[in-house]
């Protein structure tokens, strides 16, 4: 390496208190801790504004963060790793002047840096502490300059000065007086300056009912040089609390659409308090929350953000769509089926300095790696016993767990065991890494019994991390009831222990809860008819690490989860637009989506205008399904053709009449329906007319059209877990949570239609494949072992997987091209899932993808970051991989565009008779190792 000189000057020469120059960059205050000025970035993550360096030509101009506090100004910057650069970090007056304060940090490559100060004579000249650090993009120089070196005695919000971090000019230690330098204010620890007045005000307030639109005109002035045109606005959907979100308005600026990817002041997806994260775009339309106002979302201890964002205010970038002149402006509401109005204000046009670039990507590791393979089984149960009063103790490594249980009475009480209302057997199945509870309730009584059953873990300070339904939950309280995922997971500092149902009606009850340091598993839905018997089963799985993925891989071997997955999955409609297409487009589309499996939907023909659900399949032309399966096989003969099959939704309108004793009644008594009036929901059974009726569908697709096999949307449900009608399903109840009553009985649609649905899945693939959406929550069901994805339009969905086939369905909310396709790619493995292709028309491959390497895969491990098969290994993670054995490894290498680099050098490391792939791969790229040879 070259001996190198960095130069680092800071000028400081005129300040002032009032925020009197235009566009001045912001100085956030750094609240407790103070940076540690280490030469380490950790500190700087919570500091919301960095600078880029200026007079760089590089496309890639670096980061420079800075801060302030009362006694030192902080600043970090990187350095190159050769040649000479000099990096001046100046300030003066934002008019020329001839006075001038300097300080330069000179290092060299083996030298630590010195300081010289350039200041008036007679004021102190030491002090600046600094530190500089190796990185893996070169080194790190990193400052805290005390402000009475900078001639500034009060440091506060508001505070203005000339300030530049600018590239210098070689051989220059010190910079000449004269000239202008760029203002920056010191502003509190939002990074927040005070506001720059509108240029132009184009509305103040807005109310649009459902699928309406409003237009407003205003003038625009030439956008200054150096700044960016940006419309800011407020926008919710009316509703009396805080209830999430929608994807509704739409905006179009003299006719041309402003996108999602125009919106400035909040990233794309946003994590909720509640562990979910929220698309906040999808195409060209943008989510706005249900509230009251514009404020409540913001602190909302469930839809609110984690991080601090303004979730109703949304600042977009109008370059290239704004006109020096009259414009524009179409605010529409473009959800005609969502019941809500949407509310709109503050509609204000600005010109404000542009944002900072991207961050540089992080580049391929170096030094040490992880090694990433199949953890060999470890026993973490030493001992357990059932006690009396419902305890539950067992040994484990990391120290002894007591599960305390409670059960609700008439009384109304909470007991610990059998009374004279009902009977409790207990049994305990003990394994090397879980115990298997059953409880066997017997009803004593000759009434309905509600029987609420509380099993609790109490951690209190000691509990450090929180899993409910698969989500992490900040804080450590909240709840969950997703029999998709239906987890209970605790941490520690040293280990961990997890609580899951696994008995059919406990697993459609689910409620999982933490609260003041005690977690949960609960079914608070369970009433028992006179007599009957409910056999209760859930497990305790302790953990050895604080790990919410070493508790989820036990869940998934203990429920039977990793069985193989042998395609890829895509959507394809057999409409006029694909018909359009040519033999070579529609090769290519299948070639490089690598679809195994391709589904049609029901979009065409339409029944009266309306999708075909339900029966009113049965009653459109098929030839469209016929034609296109014939061409996409003589391009592609290897493919299973699918077509789309939904059992609880019929679109007729003679439903309600034909099928009255099937309709999924509400707990008001009317017909439930999908968000649609004409989407009516029924529920299929053994004996009623309607699951005989709906099930002729799959003769159709299988016997008529002659598909391969069937996609069944939704198989579990649909839209409503309950129905407040006969038949009941002999376990379910609204409970009285302080009387402890039945307030009223209600049904599981899962329950009640479980019989009729395994029945049909069973017939279905006997004769081809089955594809679901959604897991089975039921034994039965997933006993047939068949593949099943989940959507995401949150990227947290998968979570909803994790208990099943880990595959994410796309996004077909944001995914509008094959680079958006592999960002979601990247983010279900980031939730241990792979991908199934969604969107057809609006994402079309030009080139192979990662999916080309994706199958088939056997799970046998899921992480954070990559799913671990038995074939096959896909990441996006660095790492030493391997299977624990001498097998020969096959790598494949995609880029952050998801291009695969086919000159990528994996090395091939053999120790002690085991095989690792060395794997150093950048941000945003990613690998499939696959196993050759198995030995």
């Amino acid at each position: 390496m070259k001996h190198t000189m960095m130069i680092f000057c800071l000028l400081v020469l005129v300040i002032s208190t009032a925020f009197g120059e235009e566009g001045a960059r912001c100085i956030p205050y750094k609240p407790d801790p103070p940076i540690a000025v280490d030469g380490d970035l950790g500190d700087w993550s919570a500091v919301p504004v960095a600078w880029t360096l200026t007079g760089e030509t590089s496309a890639e101009k670096r980061v420079v963060h800075v801060a302030w506090r009362e006694e030192f100004f902080f600043f970090a910057v990187e350095i190159g790793d050769s040649g000479v650069e000099h990096i001046q970090v100046m300030s003066g007056n934002t008019h020329e002047t001839e006075m001038c304060r300097l300080i330069t940090f000179a290092t060299t490559f083996f030298q630590q840096p010195t300081v010289l100060y350039g200041i008036p004579e007679g004021e102190p000249s030491t002090g600046a502490v600094f530190a500089v650090k190796d990185t893996e993009r070169g080194r790190l120089l990193e400052a805290a300059v005390p402000w009475p070196l900078l001639g500034l005695s009060n440091p506060k919000v508001g505070t203005v000065l000339g300030l530049e971090i600018r590239k210098g000019i070689e051989g220059s230690q010190f910079i000449p007086s004269g000239g202008m330098v760029a203002a920056a204010v010191l502003t509190g620890a939002d990074g927040q300056g005070p506001p720059e007045p509108p240029f132009a005000e184009v509305f103040s307030e807005l109310r649009l009912e459902p699928g309406g639109e409003q237009s407003f005109s205003f003038d625009a002035p030439p956008c200054p040089e150096g700044r960016m045109p940006v419309l800011s606005l407020l926008a919710r959907l009316e509703f009396d609390q805080v209830a999430g979100y929608a994807a509704t308005m739409r905006l179009t600026l003299n006719g041309k659409a402003v996108d999602g990817n125009r919106l400035l002041n909040k990233p794309q997806r946003v994590k909720a308090r509640s562990g979910d994260m929220y698309s906040m775009t999808a195409g060209d339309l943008f989510s706005t929350y249900y509230s009251p106002d514009f404020k409540s979302p913001d602190t909302d201890p469930h839809y609110g953000p984690v991080d601090k964002i303004e979730t109703c205010r949304f600042d977009l970038d109008l370059t290239g769509l704004i006109e020096q002149g009259t414009n524009s402006l179409v605010v529409a509401h473009a959800s005609p089926s969502n019941p809500c109005a949407l509310a709109a204000a503050e509609a204000r046009l600005f010109f404000m300095p542009p944002p900072l670039p991207p961050a540089v990507k992080a580049g391929p590791p170096e030094g040490p790696l992880p090694r990433i393979s199949p953890r060999p089984a470890h026993k973490t149960v030493l001992s357990a016993e059932s006690l009396p009063d419902g305890l539950i103790v067992l040994e484990t490594p990391g120290g002894r767990l007591r599960v305390e249980s409670r059960f609700s009475t008439p009384e109304p009480a909470w007991v610990r065991g059998g009374t004279k209302w009902f009977t409790l057997e207990r049994s305990l199945d003990v394994q090397e890494d879980h115990v298997i509870v059953h409880d066997t309730f017997t009803n004593l009584t000759d009434d309905n019994l509600p029987l609420m059953r509380r099993n609790e873990i109490s951690l209190g300070a000691n509990l450090a991390e929180l899993w409910l339904g698969g989500l992490e939950k900040a804080g450590g309280a909240g709840s969950s009831g997703n029999p998709a995922n239906p987890t209970t997971y605790a941490a520690t500092n040293t280990g961990g222990v997890g609580l899951m149902p696994l008995d059919d009606v406990s697993r459609v009850h689910v409620g999982n809860y933490a609260a003041d340091g005690m977690v949960g598993l609960a079914d608070n839905e369970l009433v028992l008819a006179p007599g009957a018997v409910n056999r209760a089963e859930w497990v305790i799985i302790p953990t050895e690490t604080p790990n919410y993925w070493e508790f989820l891989n036990a869940a998934r071997r203990i429920v039977g989860a990793n069985f193989t997955l042998d395609g890829a999955f895509a959507f394809l409609r057999a409409d006029p637009n694909t018909d359009a297409w040519t033999d070579a487009q529609v090769s290519d589309f299948l070639r490089f989506k690598d679809a195994q499996y391709v589904c049609a939907s029901i979009s065409y023909p339409m029944y009266l205008g309306r999708y075909t659900h339900g029966t009113s399949f049965q009653r459109i032309p098929l030839d469209s399904y016929k034609n296109s399966f014939a061409r996409w096989k003589g391009l592609a003969p290897d493919i299973k053709t699918l077509v789309y099959f939904h059992c609880f939704i019929d679109v007729t309108d003679e439903g309600p009449e034909a099928f009255a004793d099937a309709r999924l009644l509400q707990p008001d008594g009317t017909h439930a329906n999908y968000g649609v009036p004409h989407d009516r929901i029924y529920i299929p059974t053994e004996s009623n007319r309607y699951g005989a009726e709906i099930a002729k569908n799959v003769d159709l697709i299988l016997d008529d059209i002659k598909a391969d096999g069937v996609y069944w949307d939704e198989h579990e449900y649909s839209r409503f877990h309950y129905h407040y009608g006969g038949p009941w399903d002999g376990w379910s109840g609204d409970i009285d949570r302080t009387k402890m009553t039945v307030a009223r009985l209600k049904s599981s649609v899962t329950l009640l239609s479980e019989s009729w649905r395994v029945a049909l899945a069973k017939r279905i693939l006997a004769r081809g494949p089955l594809i679901g959406n959604g897991p089975p929550f039921t034994r039965a069901m997933m006993e047939l072992k068949f593949p099943c994805f989940v959507e995401t339009g949150s990227i947290t969905n998968c979570v909803q997987a994790h208990l099943w086939s880990p595959v994410a369905l796309g996004d077909h909310l944001t995914e509008r091209s094959e680079v958006d396709a592999y960002r979601t790619m990247l983010g279900a493995l980031d939730h241990g899932c792979v991908y199934h292709w969604y969107n057809d028309l609006t994402v079309v491959p030009t080139r192979p993808q990662l999916t080309r390497h994706m199958y088939p895969i056997t799970p046998v491990e899921l992480r954070a970051g990559c799913v671990i098969g038995a074939e096959r290994i896909v990441t996006k993670m660095s790492g030493l991989y391997g299977w624990n054995d001498a097998s020969a490894h096959e790598t494949h290498v995609y880029d952050d565009m998801g291009r695969e680099v086919e000159s990528f050098e994996a090395p091939l490391l053999r120790e002690n008779g085991m095989s690792w792939t060395e794997l150093r791969i950048a941000e945003d790229w990613s690998a499939v190792i696959v196993r050759r040879g198995k030995v």
